[in-house]
């Protein structure tokens, strides 16, 4: 392994990243431009996974809910690295 794949790999493992999960529910486009804009930060959300927006960076619960100006319950999860088990998939933006 190269230096240069090496210190992909290592940017992967400390890659900072916000899961929001909407059980049972999906999530908006207008509400995903709203996380866009509000936050400065890319968002990647999958087919196979509609309750579910995986967000560039670090985000508490209540600023992502300022972003979008409230709406319906969902949770806020702050993640380390694109190997953690708790993402649901792998995020565009990377």
């Amino acid at each position: 392994m190269n230096l240069t794949v090496f210190k992909i790999h290592e940017g992967l493992r400390a890659l900072k990243v916000t899961v929001l999960h909407r059980q049972g529910g999906r999530w908006y486009s207008a509400e995903i431009s709203l996380l866009c804009h509000g936050l400065m930060t890319e968002v990647s959300s999958h087919p196979s996974f509609p309750g579910y927006l995986v967000l560039f960076g670090h985000y508490t619960k209540e600023e992502t809910l300022a972003a979008i100006m409230g709406g319906q319950a969902y949770s806020a999860t702050p993640l380390i690295g694109v190997e953690d088990r708790r993402l649901p998939f792998r995020p565009g933006f990377i």
